[in-house]
Formats: C-alpha cells, sequence, structure tokens
C-alpha cells in the first residue's frame, strides 16, 4: 500500500502539466521561480516512475474482473477542475502567490487522504488507463493497466491504496 511519501509524490506528479505551464509562463520575468518549477516537474517525473518500477517489483494479488468500466473521464476532469485554472492564475503579486500556495496544501491534503492517486494525467500520458472493476466477490476497486482489460479475465496487480491497484507487468 502506498505510504504518505508515495501519495505526496503522485499528487506533485498529477500536477507536472501545471508546473511545466507555469515554468513556461514565468521564464522570462521570474527565471528563478521558472527553474524551480521546471525542477519540481523533474523530479516529480523521475519519482513517479522510479515508484512504479518499484511497486512492480511487489507481490501482487490475483482480481477476477466481474463488472468493468472505464473511467480515463476521471482524469480529463481532474484536468479541467484543477490543472486549466490554475495555468490562468496569475502570479503577479505576493498575495496571489501565498493564496495558491495554501490552496494547493489543502489540495495536497485532500488528494492523499483520500486516495484520489489513481486520478493522474502523468499515468495517462505514460499509457495507463483507470478502470472501475467489480470482482468476484462484489468488491469495486480501481486498477490502473496499460492494457484494455476485459471482462472474466483474472489480473495479477499490486495494492498501491485502499482499493486502488495497478496491474503487475508480466
Amino acid at each position: 500500500m502506498a505510504n504518505i511519501f508515495a501519495r505526496f509524490l503522485l499528487f506533485l506528479s498529477s500536477y507536472i502539466p501545471l508546473w511545466v505551464i507555469f515554468a513556461v509562463i514565468m521564464a522570462r520575468t521570474h527565471f528563478v521561480f521558472a527553474c524551480g518549477f521546471a525542477l519540481l516537474a523533474a523530479i516529480s517525473l523521475f519519482g513517479t516512475l522510479i515508484y512504479i518500477r518499484h511497486v512492480q517489483g511487489l507481490t501482487g494479488v490475483q482480481i477476477s474482473v466481474g463488472i468493468i468500466r472505464r473511467q480515463d473521464s476521471e482524469t480529463m476532469s481532474y484536468i479541467a477542475s484543477y490543472v486549466v485554472p490554475f495555468a490562468a492564475t496569475s502570479l503577479d503579486s505576493f498575495e496571489q502567490v501565498i493564496a495558491l500556495g495554501i490552496f494547493l496544501i489543502v489540495l495536497c491534503i485532500v488528494y492523499v487522504n483520500t486516495s484520489m492517486i489513481h486520478i493522474n494525467p502523468l499515468l495517462s500520458i505514460l499509457g495507463y488507463n483507470l478502470f472501475e472493476i467489480e470482482d468476484s466477490d462484489g468488491d469495486t476497486q480501481f486498477l490502473i493497466s496499460k492494457r484494455r482489460v476485459r471482462r472474466g479475465e483474472t489480473v495479477n496487480a499490486i495494492d498501491i491504496a485502499d482499493g486502488i491497484f495497478m496491474e503487475k507487468r508480466s
């Protein structure tokens, strides 16, 4: 199961598009801040890639897929709700920067504590799909997989958070 550090890392990686947008917007006027955002994006990206590689080395559990629904649209909703409005935020004053920082801290706490780690644009960029599945016991979980999963299959998956699994690559 993902610990707080892993959840925080996945939160940061879910905002990589925003970090890159801020770096581009600030490159001419606030070069140091732009470099900070670019560094944050790079650390988030490499940290997430290392985390995914680590998770793939863990022992998986067998899940029989009963009902299955693709949930990739949740990532688009996430981008539209959080990333796009922030990208349009003016950071011209100290107060605006502080307000944005406070909001991002609150959002981070909610993201980490509510197991939203499966809603992550970076995972979509890396080719992962998000499925809501109901297993043979009637329990509902989220499954992150690089392939199309079908009803009736048994998948080998790693528990990365409460009710969120990542399919183990063979």
